[in-house]
């Protein structure tokens, strides 16, 4: 069980940090672009050890890591959203 969450909030992490990073290089956020780059990386390597280490199946791999990148994803839509409204430009 404790692999099925790592995946899951490694997955988590790297698309919501690089959907962040996103809507933050479009709106000219460079600092915080910056920091939040830093983060892609962390999740990024979390994936690599995750994929490295789960010993999961295939299809648990690829069920977890996509609930887990897709609920990433939205959230980063609704983070961004109030970021931008308390941190304007």
């Amino acid at each position: 069980m404790a692999m099925i969450l790592m995946v899951f909030f490694a997955a988590f992490g790297s698309v919501f940090f690089l959907g962040l990073n996103s809507k933050l290089l479009r709106d000219d956020k460079i600092l915080a672009g910056f920091c939040v780059s830093w983060m892609i990386t962390l999740t990024q390597f979390a994936t690599v050890w995750a994929i490295a280490n789960a010993a999961l199946s295939t299809p648990i791999y690829l069920l977890v890591s996509g609930f887990g990148g897709s609920i990433g994803l939205t959230c980063s839509q609704y983070f961004y959203k109030w970021y931008d409204k308390r941190f304007p430009k």
